[in-house]
This record gives C-alpha cells, sequence and structure tokens, in this order.
C-alpha cells in the first residue's frame, strides 16, 4: 500500500509513539484525515487521541489502519480487525511501497545492525550518498538533502511482518527463536521475519554457513529473485577467518574491526552488498579499516580491577552469548565470566550448556528468573555456575577477590525486563561495576 493510497480513505493510526506520532504528521500533510487510537489505554489527555473502547471503535470502522510496529500481531483487537476486512499497514510498509527502488534492507535475529551499520560506513567512505534508517532508531521520513542514493534500512520481524513490497536488496543474518510472544510462535516468527523477502526483491544476500537461514529464505523467495551467498564466487570468510575476494584482496582475521567468526560472516555481508553497488575492493577495504564497533556488542568497558569487562548486553538470545564465546578462543590459565540470565521467555538454553559444558575456561554467573531456571540443570550437568539474588550482587562478586576469572563478559542471553527498564540501565549498571561504584554487598 502507497501513501496515496489513503486519500480519501478513513485512516487510524494504532500507537501514538514516536513512529506513531510521525507518520500522523505526514499523513496530515498529505490532506488525509487521520485520528489517532490508543485502546489499550482507558484515558489520556492528548488532543485528538481516542482512548479505551472508543479507541477500539474508531480503528474498527476505518477502512485502514497504520499499526505501530510495538502492537503484537497476537493482539486481540489485530485478530479482530483481520476478521473485518480492515485494511492493516505500517508506515513502513507505506514508505518502502514509494521507496523500495533505492533501500538495502538488513534482517535477522542478531547482526542486523553491525552489518547495517557497517554497510553505512563503507557507502559513506566509498563516496556513496547514504542514509541509515529503521529499527537501528532513525525514522524512515527522516530524509537526507539532497535525498540519499542508498538507504541503509535495519529491519526488525515487527516491521517486516506488515511489508507488502520488499527492498530491493535483502540480507538475512541469522535467524534462531526470539520475539515468540510477539509472533505467536516460532514459525509464525520465521514467517514474519522473512516477509521481507517474499514481494519481488531484485536481490537476496545470506551468509554461506548458515543452512538452515539459506533453507528457509529458498521457500520465501519471490519468481526471478537473485540468491547471493557469501561464498567462493566472491567476498567470503576463509576458514582461517580471513575475509577474502576471488584473485582480489584479503583481510587477515587479526586485522578486523570486530572479533569472532560470526562478526567475520557480518563484515562479509556487508562488503558483498557494499560491491553491489558499485565501489570495488580495495576502496572498501580501506573503508572497512576506519568502522568503529557500535557499543554494547562485545564492547570493552573501563575497568579498575585488573580484569577485562566486555559489556555484549545486546546478546539476548542463547545462540547470541555462543556466538559472542566463540570469539573469545580458550588460553591456557584464563578463566571467563559470563553474566547469563534476565526475563524468562522460556528459551531453550541447551545449546549455551553445550557449549560451555565443552569448555573448561568459562564460569557461569546467573541471574534474574533465566538464570534461576537454569541453576539445576547447571548442577546435574556438573558446570561452573553460581546464582545470584540480583544483578547488583552478581556484579558485586565479580569485582571481588573471590572471582578468579580473568575476562568478566555480560551476555545475558535474555532481556532486562526482570530489574531494570531496558537493557542500556543494565549495561549502566554493569559498567559502574567495572569501576567499583554504586556495587551492592556480594552474596550468592
Amino acid at each position: 500500500m502507497r501513501f496515496s493510497d489513503l486519500v480519501g480513505r478513513r485512516v487510524a493510526v494504532w500507537g501514538q509513539g514516536r513512529e506513531g506520532t510521525s507518520v500522523t504528521e505526514y499523513v496530515r500533510g498529505l490532506g488525509v484525515e487521520v485520528v489517532v487510537a490508543e485502546p489499550d489505554l482507558p484515558r489520556g489527555d492528548s488532543p485528538g487521541v481516542v482512548y479505551g473502547a472508543d479507541g477500539s471503535t474508531a480503528l474498527l470502522t476505518a477502512d485502514v489502519v497504520i499499526k505501530s510496529p510495538g502492537v503484537p500481531v497476537t493482539h486481540d483487537l489485530h485478530r479482530a480487525l483481520v476478521e473485518a476486512g480492515v485494511a492493516i499497514t505500517s508506515l513502513t510498509d507505506l514508505w518502502l511501497s514509494d521507496n523500495a527502488h533505492r533501500v538495502v534492507a538488513i534482517t535477522g535475529t542478531k547482526g542486523k545492525s553491525t552489518t547495517a551499520s557497517l554497510l553505512h560506513h563503507l557507502l559513506l567512505r566509498t563516496g556513496v550518498r547514504s542514509s541509515l534508517r529503521g529499527n537501528i532508531g532513525t525514522s524512515v521520513l527522516a530524509e537526507s538533502d539532497p535525498p540519499a542514493q542508498v538507504v541503509v534500512m535495519e529491519l526488525s520481524s515487527y516491521q517486516a511482518q506488515s511489508l507488502t513490497r520488499s527492498p530491493r536488496i535483502v540480507a538475512v543474518t541469522s535467524l534462531f527463536p526470539e520475539h515468540l510472544t510477539w509472533h505467536g510462535s516460532l514459525e509464525s516468527y520465521y514467517s514474519d521475519k522473512l516477509n521481507a523477502v517474499a514481494h519481488g526483491p531484485e536481490t537476496v544476500v545470506v551468509p554461506a554457513e548458515a543452512d538452515e537461514v539459506i533453507r528457509r529464505v529458498s521457500e520465501r523467495l519471490s519468481p526471478g529473485t537473485r540468491l547471493l551467498l557469501t561464498d567462493e564466487d566472491g567476498v567470503h570468510v576463509a576458514p582461517d577467518g580471513a575475509i577474502v575476494w576471488p584473485d582480489g584482496p584479503r583481510i587477515e582475521a587479526g586485522d578486523l574491526p570486530l572479533p569472532g567468526r560470526h562478526h567475520a560472516h557480518n563484515i562479509a555481508l556487508a562488503l558483498r552488498l557494499a560491491g553491489l553497488l558499485g565501489p570495488p575492493p580495495e576502496a572498501l577495504v580501506e573503508a572497512l579499516s576506519s568502522f568503529a564497533p557500535l557499543p554494547h556488542r562485545m564492547e570493552p568497558v573501563p575497568s579498575d580491577d585488573g580484569r577485562t569487562w566486555l559489556d555484549d548486553s545486546l546478546a539476548t538470545a542463547p545462540e547470541a552469548v555462543v556466538a559472542s564465546l566463540s570469539s573469545l578462543a580458550p588460553q591456557p590459565d584464563r578463566c571467563i565470566a559470563v553474566i547469563v540470565g534476565g526475563e524468562d521467555r522460556g528459551l531453550t538454553y541447551d545449546v549455551l550448556l553445550e557449549t560451555v559444558s565443552a569448555r573448561e575456561d568459562v564460569e557461569l554467573l546467573l541471574v534474574g528468573p533465566t538464570g534461576a531456571r537454569l541453576a539445576p540443570a547447571c548442577e546435574a550437568s556438573g558446570l561452573r555456575a553460581r546464582l545470584f539474588t540480583s544483578f547488583g550482587a552478581c556484579v558485586a562478586w565479580a569485582r571481588a577477590r573471590e572471582n578468579r576469572a580473568d575476562i568478566v563478559l555480560l551476555s545475558p542471553g535474555a532481556p532486562s525486563y526482570d530489574e531494570f527498564a531496558n537493557f542500556e540501565e543494565r549495561s549502566a549498571a554493569f559498567r559502574a561495576a567495572a569501576l567499583g561504584t554504586d556495587s551492592p554487598p556480594a552474596e550468592s
């Protein structure tokens, strides 16, 4: 659906958050009358917003509902709208329908922020007028002057679910269980996520070693879409972790701006995408050398206790923790204390426990409801693990002399909402502990 399709129709925006507010202003600027509804709030004082039952009525009597990405498809009212035949769209879908020709979208369970940011960096450094938008925090409506030649979009599963038009180029970084409450099931999550490749993209790029991703993407591709892999036909990850072009440059693993094979695959994806847009390999190698890693992704933070403290707080799924641990190869006489846990979404942590059981250098510091659920399994498996009553108690122990670890890694594999408002707040508590400030007494 395009913005022009809204003219002359009854339009309602579901949600007055940042995205809801911006799309309301934009659509009204096109001369379309819009009502904003907050059906889940019984009352409020924002002018022009209808609340509670009146909000539900406004949505059910609309011709088109523009849904904010935070509204889950499992919501009873969403089901009622579908059954009533009300057209449901989103800002992302409306904007993409007019701009897909200049969009490169990065989606996937993990790795999309890093890959999108890196691609944007590579394009800017090689003279391509690029804009970074989408789930990474910048509205798609935030047009640059002059307009961007390429819009690099980080695309979440929430945003992908509503699409009726795919971007020109799409990269899928990874797939594993995440956001299951919002989507309703694992299969629905995969289906919603891969909706991004199902509506006529020109090219889709996938990591060569991601067999499950390749299979699922292939099942959803539109006829005529070209599927590319980061394999020997183009830039790819060599067995030793280096980035290699066929008959071209080679970047050794130790010279990459991010450690670990999973990051090497994200880098190869970004380089493959950039190469599709024109810059030659030699220019991309030079541009890559100036890329700064994003915060909260295996980020070293200041500390004063002689240990290395790494903030990997955006690793909110067990597979992400495994990937981060893989970047820290076992070394003689080195120990890693990994803080794991938080809000419990019922995910399976077998892959993480298997990884830890195969290493002698890892001790798990368990926190929150997830940690409490993992503790018996760790004990039964003979893993080195400690359960703490709170995050504060955990990081205080991590600083204590009793902790023999050389590295303290916050890679929780779970959201932060059991104790914190968001992951930034959890990260701040971790960083404060690294410097010995605001830490409660240690207890396990």
